[in-house]
């Protein structure tokens, strides 16, 4: 498979794919010339995305799938401060469309969505359990379970 000879392409084939599902939509809901920019936007973010994967430093080691655990930790950091952030603007949203008497339902399944997925995963790892996020040398490591 491509993927696991070039990890570098991972980033911006998943841009390029995902900005072009996004142009599709566009396409059928508002025409040729809604979606032209959207795709221009596509090709140039994930052109950006494979030049960054290709350098040097902590960004670069990230989106180019080729991290140490250091910078593993910022890439999972990083996408809990996405999550968070997330949740407190559907959180927001939901508040201010509650007081205004707007439709809610959109923000009720986002923070579903993400109390949920929060649920799963902690099922999912926690510790001692058979999840991969046990540390990156889990497989590696033995605990010791001391029952008192």
């Amino acid at each position: 498979m491509i993927m696991t000879r070039h990890p570098r392409l991972r980033a911006p084939a998943v841009m390029a794919i995902g900005g072009t599902v996004i142009a599709a939509a566009v396409v059928i809901g508002q025409g040729w010339a809604a979606a032209v920019p959207v795709e221009v936007v596509t090709i140039a973010a994930a052109i950006g995305y494979y030049l960054l994967g290709g350098r040097g430093g902590d960004l670069g080691a990230i989106i180019g799938h080729r991290t140490d655990e250091r910078q593993e930790s910022i890439r999972v950091r990083a996408r809990s401060l996405a999550a968070q952030v997330a949740g407190l603007a559907a959180l927001i949203g939901y508040v201010i469309e509650l007081a205004r008497g707007g439709a809610v339902w959109p923000f009720e399944l986002f923070v579903a969505v993400l109390a949920g997925s929060f649920l799963a995963g902690l099922v999912i790892y926690r510790a001692g359990g058979a999840g991969p996020a046990n540390g990156p040398d889990s497989e590696h490591e033995e605990r010791s379970h001391v029952v008192s």
